[in-house]
């Protein structure tokens, strides 16, 4: 509390609080004024909807097809005064230009001197002086703002001397703007507060400016006049002649320039929605040309993938193989150190309880004896040749397998079934199956025979820890080793014979991926290519512009040749008759 009270009665602290107190009142402001441009937007949105309704309820009582506006008059002005303007400014410069060639003075045209630059335009020389001076003012600024605080100002003496002043950079932290009753000047004149009648001064855009500026009436440039034995260049229209046209003539030359437009974009709308079956057969074209180039770049994948996962398993059975003679000295070790503290598979109590337990064959009766038989059997016929022929060997079937003839007739209760027709003595019958020892359950006993041993040789392990543990002894490491295989985790070998660290891991790792990606990318690019080629070819086989390889189409490439040529010459004629019909439109106008 005292920290507090300190901090409130010194200077700093009143300075902070005045700081806060005022970031307060600016953000209080800022808000009002979003709020205040939020609710002016969405209420003159609903004012838009509004009247954008009424409109089409207005047209459709009326049945009048023509869409309110409520600027039309405005509007129809403002068409007026640009075209008049637009006409003055096209006969000044058509009279430039003409200058240029007969008099660049421009007295005999009534236009200011001009010149010819370089790219071939033409410009007054007051205009080209215009620019220089603005490329130097804004060269000036640049510079001034590169270098803030080495401006120099130049003023001239009496003598005609140059004083060079050095002008010391002011912070704007230290420019306060002007303020009464703590409002800024340029806010209360927004404000209206010291207006008198207390009217809002309306703040206008510069956009909107701009417009005002550009549809005020302005009087006319001089007119410039064309002597006589100048004629006007071919095909250019004559803007002299439409310098005292009235408002009706020019807004019915704004509605027929708007009438043309309308056409252009209504043919060209046509034009788009024509070639719009052929240009989707072409995208299908293209997209299963790229479809099938990405097949070819999975078959690439899948062999490479196919290759590494070789690999890497011939790695891992070579590993797997270390692995198992590792364990097994590791097992041969541990019975070695138990039998030196005298534990042996022999003389341990409870490892002949141990017996085998084979996985997956419950109910059936295996016998372990039999399996070394099964397996010399199996080496026998390994060694046995045996000449591959189409036709069987009846000596080689078991005489078990052998169909037997049974004969079926009247029952005589008299006559005795034989002997050996059904027999239930020793375990048999029609839900006996006998094992085969073939080479499945065979590799199962096998694994069923380790597992026993290998469970045998850890009871010996335990007994030989709890005797060290008893008796106080520090029991060898071999001995606590549980029994399981150790992974190996390799690493590749580089040209130096030195091992790949884990660093060097990484970054090989991330190469690879940076080459494929590059790989990638080339074939990606081909791929486009390739199935952009195919689509252009489809487009021009369905446009009839070349010949199929079946011949449907008869189009030839000099055909193709003639026919844009034709087609560009119509276009070019279509132009020169529509500025042609305008241009005696507006004559007769």
């Amino acid at each position: 509390m005292a920290v507090h009270m300190e901090y409130e009665q010194s200077p700093a602290g009143f300075a902070q609080r005045a700081k806060d107190a005022e970031w307060e009142r600016k953000q209080r402001l800022r808000e009002y004024r979003v709020a205040s441009r939020r609710e002016k937007r969405n209420r003159k949105a609903d004012e838009k909807k509004q009247r954008k309704l009424n409109a089409t309820i207005l047209r459709r009582m009326t049945r009048n097809p023509e869409k309110y506006n409520k600027n039309a008059t405005r509007n129809r002005m403002r068409d007026i005064i640009a075209e008049r303007h637009r006409i003055w400014a096209e006969a000044v410069k058509q009279a430039q230009r003409l200058a240029a060639v007969h008099d660049p003075s421009g007295a005999k045209f009534n236009v200011e001197a001009v010149t010819t630059l370089e790219n071939g335009s033409v410009v007054t020389l007051i205009g080209l002086q215009r620019r220089k001076e603005r490329e130097a003012e804004r060269e000036a600024q640049k510079a001034a703002q590169e270098n803030p605080n080495q401006t120099k100002t130049e003023s001239s003496n009496g003598s005609g001397e140059m004083e060079k002043q050095v002008l010391t950079p002011v912070s704007t932290s230290e420019v306060v703007a002007p303020t009464q009753d703590g409002i800024n000047l340029e806010r209360r004149a927004l404000m209206g507060i010291d207006n008198p009648s207390g009217e809002r001064v309306k703040n206008i855009s510069k956009t909107q400016q701009r417009k005002l500026e550009k549809f005020t009436p302005k009087p006319p440039p001089p007119k410039p006049v064309i002597p006589e034995g100048v004629a006007l260049p071919d095909g250019e229209e004559n803007w002299l002649s439409l310098w005292h046209l009235t408002d009706d003539e020019l807004e019915r030359r704004v509605l027929r320039e708007k009438r043309r437009k309308a056409a252009e974009r209504k043919a060209l709308r046509i034009k788009q929605q024509e070639g719009k079956a052929e240009r989707r057969g072409a995208r299908d074209e293209k997209r299963r040309v790229y479809r099938e180039e990405k097949l070819t770049w999975k078959t690439i994948k899948e062999e490479e993938k196919q290759t590494k996962n070789r690999h890497k398993a011939i790695e891992e059975e070579e590993l797997k193989k270390i692995e198992v003679e590792l364990n097994t000295a590791n097992r041969k070790e541990g019975l070695e150190r138990a039998a030196e503290l005298g534990f042996t598979l022999e003389n341990v109590e409870g490892v002949k309880d141990i017996e085998p337990r084979v996985l997956g064959m419950k109910g059936k009766e295996v016998d372990f004896n039999k399996l070394e038989e099964a397996e010399k059997a199996a080496e026998a016929r390994k060694l046995e040749k045996v000449k591959q022929s189409n036709r069987v060997n009846l000596g080689a079937i078991a005489d078990d397998s052998k169909a037997t003839l049974i004969r079926a007739g009247k029952r005589d209760d008299h006559v005795e079934a034989p002997g050996d027709f059904l027999q239930f003595e020793g375990g048999e019958g029609q839900d006996h199956e006998e094992v085969s020892y073939n080479h499945k359950v065979r590799r199962k006993l096998h694994r069923a025979l380790d597992q026993a041993q290998i469970k045998k040789e850890m009871l010996v392990r335990q007994k030989a820890l709890e005797h060290c543990e008893a008796n106080s002894i520090e029991p060898p490491e071999v001995l606590k080793m549980p029994y399981k295989f150790k992974k190996i985790e390799t690493h590749r070998t580089l040209e130096n014979g030195e091992l790949e660290t884990a660093k060097q891991e990484r970054v090989r790792k991330r190469m690879e991926l940076v080459e494929y990606n590059k790989a990638a990318k080339v074939l990606r690019k081909q791929a486009k290519e390739v199935a952009m080629e195919a689509g252009l070819r489809k487009f021009a086989q369905l446009t009839g512009k070349v010949i199929d390889a079946d011949g449907d189409t008869k189009m030839a490439d000099g055909d193709i040749q003639m026919s844009s040529e034709s087609s560009s010459e119509e276009e070019e004629e279509k132009v020169e008759d529509e500025k042609k019909g305008g241009s005696s439109d507006s004559d007769s106008d």
